[in-house]
């Protein structure tokens, strides 16, 4: 297991072309960008939040697994570990490269819940190869300390996870408004959180 290569490389690459990006966009944009309710932001802080957000998370990624009590089952699923923050980083990027699209115009902000959806859909289809960790998967109080409820909830969070995402997608673009399109996020999420979390207990339960 490579210690320093816990981002791998198009992580690293997305987020320097984020950086470029949004260099460039900067020159473009307004000296204070008008968002929701008339709220003003400086165009400074538009262009580096989502960059300094991608940054935290990569140093982040390369410091949880050290941390973790359960250190050594990492290497049972280093290339996983590895594989969720690459997607995490590339697709808060695209989120920021279309929110700055939107306030350049040339953009449109469904595509933030149709990249999140794929998000989930790319999660999810590995979520049965983690292995039990402190920082990666779905950790409740049975998942932790069961091997058969976390191998089990993973599975349902991976089969549940790919139609959630999909589902997400196609209400982004057939919703009308953008408060509806919040809760086209939030609702199947929250729907896949809650009946993993209860499946858990109950696979802990049999066992």
């Amino acid at each position: 297991m490579k210690k320093n290569k816990a981002m791998p490389w198009w992580g690293w690459l997305t987020w320097v072309l984020a950086i470029i990006l949004g260099i460039i966009a900067y020159t473009h944009l307004p000296a204070q960008v008008i968002g929701n309710a008339n709220r003003t932001t400086p165009r400074l802080l538009i262009v580096l939040y989502e960059p300094a957000v991608m940054l935290f998370i990569i140093l982040l990624w390369h410091v949880l697994w050290r941390i973790d009590p359960k250190k050594k089952n990492y290497e049972t699923f280093w290339p996983t570990y590895r594989y969720i923050g690459g997607v995490l980083v590339v697709c808060i990027s695209l989120v920021y490269l279309t929110v700055l699209g939107h306030v350049l115009k040339i953009a449109t902000m469904r595509l933030v819940p149709t990249i999140i959806g794929i998000m989930f859909i790319l999660l999810a289809n590995i979520l049965p190869r983690l292995q039990p960790n402190w920082w990666v998967g779905f950790r409740t109080p049975w998942t932790i300390s069961s091997a058969e409820s976390w191998n089990r909830t993973h599975r349902l969070g991976g089969q549940l996870g790919i139609p959630m995402g999909l589902f997400i997608i196609i209400l982004a673009w057939i919703l009308p408004t953008n408060f509806v399109m919040r809760l086209a996020i939030i609702i199947p999420v929250f729907l896949w959180v809650v009946i993993t979390f209860v499946a858990s207990y109950f696979y802990a339960k049999k066992e």
